[in-house]
């Protein structure tokens, strides 16, 4: 903790303007019938999407059960987390998140 201009200033006051934002989110437990098309209809409800895919096996081609749907907004994003984090769609219960910034190298 710091002070500032007489004021405490915590460490979350620091960080602010740090925080990720994102506007995909990751959806995991999928059933392995479940469609690209499938998944994008699924979600449409929260907003604008931009993009939704399945992540398939190199070798074998077959969905390994998660995919991610990327919304323009990130309101939307959140909404949707918010509304199907912890449903049941074909059977399963899925979850859904924010997608974690990917790095590479």
């Amino acid at each position: 903790m710091a002070i500032c201009g007489g004021r405490a200033i915590g460490l979350s006051s620091r960080l602010v303007g740090t925080r990720f934002f994102s506007t995909e989110i990751f959806v995991s437990r999928l059933s392995f019938y479940t469609t690209e098309e499938e998944l994008k209809n699924i979600f449409s409800p929260f907003g604008a999407i931009e993009e939704a895919r399945i992540v398939r096996d190199n070798q074998t081609g077959r969905p390994k059960g998660f995919g991610f749907v990327k919304y323009k907004s990130e309101m939307e994003a959140q909404k949707a987390v918010k509304a199907m984090d912890g449903r049941i769609i074909r059977g399963r219960l899925i979850f859904a998140e924010i997608a974690k910034e990917h790095r590479t190298g």
